[in-house]
């Protein structure tokens, strides 16, 4: 599976503009918190901390699930639905709130 990518490094890339982009409407920001709160609960449920190990486990998680979903081989992907009206699916939005848990948090800036 490979080392996890650091916290930082998720929150630095391409993953600012899509949490901007969702808190630009109030049905994004609403979207957003939903499922921030939605992985708070998870972890506590779980015991787990949301921690900087957690919140970096968590989006290893997500994205080895991205890449077996999405195997960039034509005609041998899952489609991934467009969820909550926004134009993204559901992997997408929920690495924007993770890394917007950890912002929240203050584990990065």
């Amino acid at each position: 599976m490979g080392e996890p990518v650091p916290l930082e490094t998720w929150v630095a890339g391409p993953v600012r503009t899509t949490i901007a982009g969702l808190k630009a409407h109030s049905w994004g920001s609403a979207v957003l918190d939903h499922h921030q709160d939605q992985v708070r609960a998870e972890l506590a449920g779980a015991g787990a901390p949301a921690d900087r190990a957690t919140l970096t486990l968590y989006l290893h998680v997500l994205s080895c699930a991205v890449d077996y979903v999405g195997t960039n081989i034509p005609g041998d992907t899952l489609p991934l639905t467009r969820v909550h009206d926004t134009g993204m699916d559901w992997f997408t939005i929920r690495i924007a709130a993770v890394c917007q848990l950890a912002i929240s948090e203050g584990l990065v800036t």
